[in-house]
């Protein structure tokens, strides 16, 4: 295997905030690494370092001069959005090659689950999912041997992922490191998994699930150890105490110095005590209230059409309705109208369209969950968020924002600076305090760690039986 790159006691921060300090890290050719940590606590500042977009605060990455070196883009610059689909990816052919790549575009496109009718769609008309699925081929066409990708599966459907978990186990040839909080999808493409947490990095040579089980091995060990280490410890100063008071009452120097060698013992093994994790202080948590309503929201005799000026006609609804209790997912492909759905519902609710097909029962109070975070402004800090969405006193969301783990200096921080998940989890504590009941949650797995996600799991299924969640989930299996 070749050394593709190396770190060296490579430490950042973002602010006052370390991420990691002397992180130590070899990646070969042939790793297949998933990334995983809370949120926050800097996987995609790690990947924006080794792709050389910012540099560490202090320590050395060494790179080998073979290196090819591609990232999968997280959003689509908007240069290419005009583009056709087919264009967009020649367009990241080198130029003297245009002119005899396209039949390696074509092909590629056709690896990657797109149809050819659909290479000169705009970029801008794709779905979330097919615009994921693009990023990727641009990352891979000029045959990179190191790709990064940040949480790849956001946004795509059951097929899709399939179609992603084959193509990275049987025709990517590159080593790469990925970002990502789907549990299943890195048990099926790693080999070699990273836990960021605690500004450390461990390293495991397995996929997630047996990676975290050594993990959580090694914590209970250090925990074990750590408490007989503190019980010495406790025993010891027992011990010097009486002897330095001894040696005080009985003029013993003697007995003087006993105490003080035994403080320097004490004081090395304080130094010394083995590490043990302190976790994730972000909490995730729903809380949600009941109603007495029959049902909850009606359709009938509708067409949901495409956003936009063309009036396409997605699908039809012939007659659905959601009574309270009832927990529904909304499942499709890439592009089928999911989405368009929920905010045809969301924008009547809210009176900014009208629809006669489209009925809320009056005692619906709507918490919606949107997958792109637009509800946030990022211009705001996090306690003027809240006070923009609930009801209550600026005491009341410092209390709330620092129940749900985030530090009370960064109280009065943008939003801009928050990680994906962090701000996932912030939209979360925005519904918690309105207290709906009636939920529609619109991908809200894309950004939250595996424990945001195992919590949130928790709380839908603990919620109240009159609480209607409706869910479009990245996959089910």
């Amino acid at each position: 295997m070749t050394t593709l790159l190396q770190c060296y006691r490579v430490s950042h921060a973002a602010g006052t905030k370390h991420l990691f300090q002397e992180l130590d890290l070899t990646i070969q050719s042939g790793d297949k690494i998933g990334m995983v940590g809370h949120n926050g606590c800097g996987k995609s500042t790690l990947l924006s370092i080794l792709n050389r977009n910012q540099p560490p605060d202090d320590g050395e990455i060494a790179f080998n001069n073979s290196l090819v070196l591609e990232t999968v883009e997280q959003f689509i610059d908007v240069r290419l959005t005009k583009l056709t689909l087919f264009d967009a990816l020649l367009e990241k052919l080198p130029a003297a090659e245009r002119s005899f790549g396209e039949y390696r575009v074509s092909m590629l496109l056709e690896q990657l689950g797109f149809m050819a009718d659909e290479f000169q769609y705009r970029v801008d008309a794709l779905s979330g999912g097919q615009q994921n699925r693009l990023m990727f081929a641009r990352a891979i066409i000029n045959d990179p041997n190191l790709v990064l990708f940040d949480e790849p599966t956001n946004h795509l459907d059951l097929s899709t992922i399939l179609l992603f978990e084959d193509f990275l186990n049987n025709s990517l040839t590159a080593g790469f490191i990925l970002i990502s909080h789907d549990r299943q999808f890195l048990d099926s493409v790693t080999n070699r998994t990273l836990f960021l947490r605690d500004e450390r990095l461990y390293s495991f040579n397995l996929p997630y699930s047996a990676a975290k089980e050594k993990l959580a091995a090694q914590d209970e060990a250090a925990a074990t150890t750590r408490n007989a280490e503190e019980k010495t410890i406790s025993t010891l100063q027992a011990s010097a105490k009486r002897l330095a008071l001894w040696g005080k009452v009985y003029d013993n120097k003697k007995l003087a110095r006993k105490a003080k060698s035994m403080e320097k013992r004490i004081a090395k093994l304080e130094d010394d005590k083995t590490f043990v994790s302190k976790g994730s202080n972000l909490k995730l948590t729903l809380a949600v209230s009941g109603s007495r309503a029959n049902r909850m929201v009606q359709i009938e005799d509708s067409w949901i059409k495409a956003p936009g000026d063309d009036d396409t006609d997605l699908f039809y609804i012939e007659d659905f309705f959601i009574r309270p209790g009832e927990r529904v997912a909304l499942l499709g492909i890439n592009g089928v109208g999911k989405t368009t759905l929920i905010k045809q519902m969301i924008d009547h609710h809210a009176e900014v369209t009208r629809s006669d097909q489209i009925r809320f029962n009056p005692q619906c109070r709507i918490g919606y969950y949107d997958q792109e975070l637009e509800m946030l402004d990022k211009s705001k800090s996090l306690v003027t968020t809240l006070s923009t969405h609930c009801t209550g006193s600026a005491s009341d969301f410092k209390s709330a924002l620092i129940h749900a783990g985030f530090p009370y200096a960064d109280l009065d921080k943008d939003v801009a600076v928050l990680s994906g998940g962090e701000r996932a989890r912030l939209m979360f504590l925005i519904i918690k305090l309105n207290q709906p009941n009636f939920l529609i949650l619109d991908e809200p797995t894309n950004h939250i760690d595996i424990q945001g996600k195992e919590e949130l799991e928790t709380q839908i299924q603990g919620t109240v039986h009159s609480t209607v969640s409706v869910r479009k989930p990245t996959k089910v299996r």
